[in-house]
Order: C-alpha cells, then sequence, then structure tokens
C-alpha cells in the first residue's frame, strides 16, 4: 500500500502545473506565510504563484466623488503600473509605480528562497487616463466602463495599431527580463476595467475606432497574444499565455481558438485545466470556510490524463482579501490525501470525508464532525439551488445588506442615518441606492416566491445546526480550526438571512408604492384582524431582520471579527469591502431601525381587534 502511495506520488510530481493568485495579499509578511503554505505542493510539480498585486488601490483611477464601476479595477494590474512604456510613464504616479516595484522585489526575494516560479497577472487592455489619450489620440481604442454603473467614461487602447503592440512588446520584455522567474503570463479582457475594441460583450455596445472594425476578433487575440510572446523571448524566455475572465462570445471564440498561438489557452476552454479552492468567494466577507465534500469530488479530475494545470483560489474577486491560512493549510492536507489515495465514487467520497472528520475532531467525534461536514455541503447545495441569486460578495456587501437598515419608508433616514452606509452601496444614482433594496448593480435581484420559503430555511437551518456543531469540539485535534469554521459559517447564515429579508421587504415596498409616495394616512374604524396588506409581513420581516442583526453582533463580539473580510482603516472601505467598524455598524443599523419602528404604521395601518 505505501509502496503504491509513493507511486501515484511521484507520477503526480511529473507535468503537473500549480497556479496560485495571491493578488489579495497586499503585505509581504502575509504573502510569506501562504507562500510556504503553496511550497508543500513543490513535491508534486512546479509552483507557480502571482507576483504582480498592486501595493494599494489606484486611487489615481477612481473619479472624483466616486464611481461604484471603477471600484472593480482599482486593484486590478496592467503591466504599465509596474514597468510603463516611456510613452506612458508622465501619465501614471511614479510613487504609484515606485510601491508596486518594491512590492514585487520584496515577493521576488521570497519566491527565490523558497525556490517558486511566478505568475505575472496583467491586462495589457486595460483603461487609460485620459491625459494619455489627449497626448495620443490616434491610440484611443474602445471605451470600455459599464454606462450604468460608472459615473465617468473610460477607455483602452487599440491593439489593432503596430505601434501599440511595439509598446505591449517593450513592456513584457521589462517584465522578463525583470522577473526572470515569471513562467506563466495570466490577462483577461471585456470586463473589470479592460476590454478590445468591438469585442461583443462590451458594456457600451461592440465599439472602438473605425480603422480596425473589419478586423475579426481572431487577428485581434493572435496579434496582442503575439506581441506579448515575442517581448517574452526577447526579455529573456518563453512564457505559457493564459486568458482568464475573457468575455468572449462563442461567434468570437470560433474565430479565436483556430489562431490562438502556441504555448496559448482561453482557461474555460483548457480541458487540461482544473481548480480547487476554499469558498470565499461564496462566503464573502466571511473567512476560513471549506467543504471538503466537494473538494475531493474535484480531486477525481486531477488523475486524469488530460490534467496538466490545477488552479488553486483562495483570493476574493477583485482582490479584496485572502482567505485564511489555516484553511488554505487544510486545503493542501486533503489535496495531498487525494493524490495518494484517490476516490472514484460517492462511497470512498463518504468514507474519506469520515477519515477526515477523526482526523480533524477525534475518533470520539467522528460520526458528529462527518454529519456536521455533509450537512455544510448539503446546506450550500440547497441554497444555491432554491435561491441562487442572493450572491454574498455582490448583495451581502456591495449592496450592503449587511449593515444598512431595513425600514419601509428609507427617504425618511436623516442624512446622519445614512452617511455610514449610503455612500459605498453600488449604484452611480443616489436616490436608487437609498430607495432600492434590490438593485444589483444596475440589474434587479432575484429571489424565492416566499418569505418563509421552505427551501431556503432548510439550507439555514442545516447550516446553524453545522455550525453549532463545527464550534463544540474544543478539545479536539483541529479544535480551534473547527470553531471558527462553525463560526463563520453561522455569519454567512446570518448574511444569507439578511439579503433574503431586503428582497422581500423591497417587494412589499412594491407593492405598497402608491401608498408609501403619498402622505401619511389615517387608518378607518373598521374593525380587523390584519390591518392593511402588507402591514404584518412588514412587521415580521423587520422583526426578524433586528434579530439577525443582534445576534451576528454577538458573533462578531465572541471571536467572529477576526473572520471578516474589512479593510484595515476607514479610508480603504469601499464597496466591495466593509469598514473595520462592521460591529459599530451594526448597532447603529439596529438604533435606527428602531427609531423608525413606527413608521409603518403611519402608511400601512395595523391591525384594530
Amino acid at each position: 500500500m505505501e509502496s503504491e502511495r509513493m507511486t501515484r506520488a511521484h507520477e503526480a510530481k511529473k507535468g503537473k502545473t500549480f497556479l496560485i493568485d495571491l493578488r489579495g495579499s497586499r503585505d509581504i509578511e502575509s504573502f510569506r506565510t501562504y507562500a510556504e503554505i503553496a511550497s508543500r505542493l513543490k513535491k508534486y510539480g512546479e509552483v507557480q504563484i502571482s507576483v504582480s498585486g498592486l501595493a494599494d488601490k489606484a486611487w489615481w483611477e477612481i473619479p472624483e466623488g466616486g464611481s461604484p464601476w471603477h471600484e472593480y479595477a482599482c486593484y486590478v494590474p496592467a503591466p504599465w503600473m509596474f514597468f510603463p512604456h516611456p510613452k506612458i510613464t508622465p501619465h501614471i504616479p511614479a510613487d504609484f509605480v515606485a510601491k508596486n516595484r518594491e512590492l514585487l522585489d520584496a515577493r521576488l526575494k521570497v519566491i527565490r528562497e523558497l525556490g517558486l516560479k511566478a505568475i505575472f497577472t496583467a491586462k495589457f487592455t486595460n483603461l487609460l487616463p485620459e491625459s494619455f489619450f489627449v497626448e495620443h489620440p490616434h491610440l484611443r481604442g474602445p471605451r470600455v466602463d459599464h454606462p450604468r454603473r460608472s459615473t465617468e467614461e473610460a477607455f483602452a487602447w487599440c491593439v489593432d495599431l503596430e505601434e501599440t503592440r511595439e509598446m505591449i512588446e517593450w513592456m513584457m520584455a521589462e517584465i522578463k527580463s525583470n522577473v526572470p522567474e515569471v513562467e506563466t503570463f495570466v490577462s483577461g479582457t471585456n470586463d473589470a476595467g479592460s476590454g478590445l475594441c468591438w469585442a461583443a460583450a462590451q458594456y457600451s455596445g461592440p465599439n472602438g475606432p473605425r480603422h480596425c472594425r473589419n478586423r475579426t476578433a481572431g487577428e485581434r487575440v493572435r496579434d496582442l497574444v503575439d506581441a506579448v510572446h515575442r517581448g517574452a523571448s526577447e526579455g529573456g524566455g518563453p512564457v505559457v499565455f493564459r486568458w482568464s475572465n475573457v468575455n468572449f462570445w462563442q461567434n468570437e471564440m470560433d474565430v479565436i481558438l483556430p489562431l490562438l498561438p502556441p504555448n496559448s489557452y482561453i482557461d474555460e476552454r483548457d480541458p487540461s485545466l482544473m481548480s480547487l479552492g476554499t469558498t470565499i468567494n461564496a462566503t464573502y466577507p466571511f473567512l476560513g470556510i471549506l467543504d471538503p465534500l466537494t473538494l475531493i469530488h474535484r480531486m477525481e479530475r486531477y488523475h486524469r490524463p488530460e490534467t496538466e494545470t490545477i488552479d488553486l483560489n483562495f483570493s476574493a474577486m477583485y482582490s479584496r482579501h485572502v482567505d485564511k491560512p489555516e484553511s488554505v493549510d487544510k486545503l493542501l492536507d486533503i489535496f495531498e490525501d487525494c493524490v495518494a489515495e484517490p476516490t472514484t465514487n460517492l462511497s470512498q467520497r463518504l468514507e474519506k470525508l469520515k477519515k477526515y472528520a477523526a482526523l480533524w475532531a477525534g475518533e470520539e467525534n467522528r460520526e458528529k464532525a462527518f454529519e456536521a461536514f455533509y450537512e455544510l455541503h448539503q446546506a450550500f447545495a440547497l441554497k444555491s439551488a432554491v435561491a441562487n441569486r442572493y450572491n454574498n460578495f455582490y448583495c451581502g456587501v456591495s449592496m450592503r445588506h449587511i449593515n444598512r437598515p431595513l425600514v419601509l419608508k428609507p427617504d425618511l433616514l436623516t442624512p446622519e442615518e445614512e452617511t455610514y452606509w449610503l455612500p459605498h452601496v453600488f449604484n452611480i444614482r443616489e436616490s436608487e441606492a437609498r430607495m432600492d433594496y434590490i438593485d444589483i448593480h444596475g440589474s434587479r435581484m432575484t429571489g424565492t416566491a416566499l418569505w418563509n420559503d421552505g427551501g431556503l430555511n432548510s439550507a439555514l437551518s442545516t447550516a446553524q445546526r453545522a455550525g453549532r456543531t463545527l464550534e463544540n469540539f474544543q478539545t479536539a485535534p483541529a479544535g480551534e480550526w473547527l470553531r471558527k469554521v462553525g463560526l463563520a459559517l453561522r455569519m454567512w447564515t446570518s448574511e444569507v438571512r439578511s439579503i433574503h429579508n431586503f428582497y422581500h421587504a423591497q417587494l412589499l415596498r412594491d407593492e405598497c408604492e402608491s401608498i408609501l409616495s403619498d402622505e401619511e394616512r389615517v387608518p378607518t374604524k373598521r374593525a380587523n384582524w390584519d390591518g392593511d396588506p402588507g402591514n404584518l409581513p412588514w412587521n415580521e420581516i423587520m422583526r426578524d431582520e433586528l434579530d439577525n442583526a443582534a445576534e451576528l453582533v454577538a458573533m462578531l463580539e465572541n471571536g467572529g471579527i477576526d473572520l471578516v473580510a474589512k479593510a484595515a482603516t476607514a479610508r480603504y472601505e469601499d464597496t466591495f469591502l466593509l469598514g473595520p467598524d462592521l460591529i459599530a455598524q451594526l448597532k447603529r443599523k439596529m438604533k435606527i431601525m428602531r427609531a423608525h419602528w413606527l413608521d409603518v404604521q403611519d402608511y400601512l395601518a395595523p391591525p384594530h381587534k
């Protein structure tokens, strides 16, 4: 058995490449921590870690007065943020570039010490300052911002021009010569601040200069990628080019794929690529949760002959945070065990989960821990099935469902009552940010048909039960880690509950729109058991959200605050990152809700029994 395990481990070592995104880490201490954990994978193949995360937010990209759409891109690296071409240099803050280079050099020192390789993640199609296009108007390419999400238009350059591609080639040569450890260059386009001319998925519609309108997407992508490869060769050696998050439509894919240069891939069309990760983007802003059963299942793909590259993700979207190192370490424990002893069916997956339960919780707690992790898995699956649009990242955080007050008449709130949450709601129109609880980035979210939805209630109660079980293994071998997983899981249920409450509160507000837009009403003297339609349901939702906020505060004060992705200082709180004073904000939320508790009686008459 042991020799068989060693043989499998040896075979796994050959030909595997591990890609690890650490752009959410912006200090060298945390980078070193994650890099040391990742170095465990060296015995299985080549470990590559992203080194191009920005040292600071690109404040200079954000228009005066703010712009939600620009928050997507403000941590997205572009090559000129490290090695700007002389034509770009005057238009990028020199101190910003210097800080990025300083952090890059520190990261390179770490990976050299650990014997790791590098990924350089950056967008050659990213937005550029308007001053650059004023000086070089002939290089202006497509408008790349989202008109419904942005307060100021933004443009990328046209990559169909030889002059642009020469600049791309020059910057790529600088990257490779200064960072010879770079083995993979990862880029994206048509999203989060970037775009190609005449791309179908551009938020403003296909657009760009007339001179390149009739070029195909295949020609455009081929020429761009060729320039990157030429630059890398000039700088010291070849790289693998990966397109990630490209938003190419099918008709574009049909002409891009045949023309894609060698050593170039589009992630979503690469059968050799598999992904593993924590739940950070599904449970954001709550950190440290793993779904072991899902990881075990995904690891079965690792052993397929075509699998060559493994993408390990534990960074939050838009580079706002990184997951807890303890959970990343546990993720690699699962990885290594599944390499040595693969599973092929459900029965084997469950047996392996029981093995982990005993390892983490102790043999005496094996069955309880097994059931808790199985229930965690089931809760996530059920929530996705019945309320898939309840997105924690977008609804809970960027719409501020977690910490804003739920009130019947938001227009009755004072400026002082709005100041801590309204500026961070993702919406370019203040009135909509204030009045529409379910505006999700310019669209409207959908949810369950009923507030008292059996499927969602089951998902949340199952997760709560699993969380409480995991919290109670204090003396177990991994008791402290299990406690944190359980606590984070229960806080996640609170966030989903808030999203659900705000969704159905808005539906009620929509139904009563004409009443709420009128003057206060004097109720009739007619006896009734229900009052006006909407009165009793509103009070039930409002009370549930008040209780929910109080429960979340209690969890945060009991150690949960350390499991929240939040800004280090108030300056860095934004639409995708909660502030450092979350507990105080939640208490403020409850106080405001209580101050407006009776607003409903002025518009929707209560029962008269």
